[in-house]
């Protein structure tokens, strides 16, 4: 007579023991790689207030400056008509100057420009560009842009005033 209770080779076995199958291996594997997902997750969402992003006063600063430049600054002959002289006279000022004129901290990096509509140049005027600041290579900043003309046609259909801080 055969005893069942023995296994493979003669070795006794447990009742009822058998052995993994895919499926147990699978949802095993699966459920291993969902925690470890949800642990990094948690982990990368709990640092991530550490890094420095742009703020809300940023835009509201960008913003700011902005409305102010094509308010100062138009014509009142068209919508967003800057006198080209007076937005001239205002980028050739220092930028600790302008920073103090629209009330922004010491802190806070400002770099105003005139930009062709692409953006792909800075837009000159007697041979001086219109651009005032530091760039702002690799860093986010708070962007606020108006699109704008200049009364002696340098900006021809128009340009694009380009605020940024960070």
């Amino acid at each position: 007579m055969i005893d069942r209770r023995q296994g493979r080779g003669g070795k006794p076995s447990l009742p009822g023991a058998r052995g993994q199958t895919l499926q147990d291996y699978t949802i095993g594997i699966s459920l291993f790689l969902i925690t470890v997902a949800a642990v990094l997750a948690g982990l990368l969402g709990f640092t991530s207030p550490l890094t420095a992003g742009v703020s809300a006063e940023d835009i509201s600063q960008s913003e700011r400056v902005s409305t102010a430049m094509v308010g100062n600054h138009s014509t009142g002959r068209q919508p967003n008509e800057l006198d080209a002289s007076q937005l001239s006279t205002t980028m050739n000022q220092p930028v600790e100057q302008l920073r103090t004129r629209w009330g922004i901290e010491r802190t806070t990096s400002l770099n105003v420009s005139l930009v062709t509509l692409n953006g792909t140049r800075i837009v000159d005027r007697g041979g001086n560009e219109l651009a005032v600041g530091a760039s702002a290579t690799n860093r986010s900043t708070a962007t606020a842009s108006r699109i704008v003309t200049l009364d002696d046609g340098t900006c021809d259909p128009s340009c694009r005033l380009v605020v940024r801080t960070w």
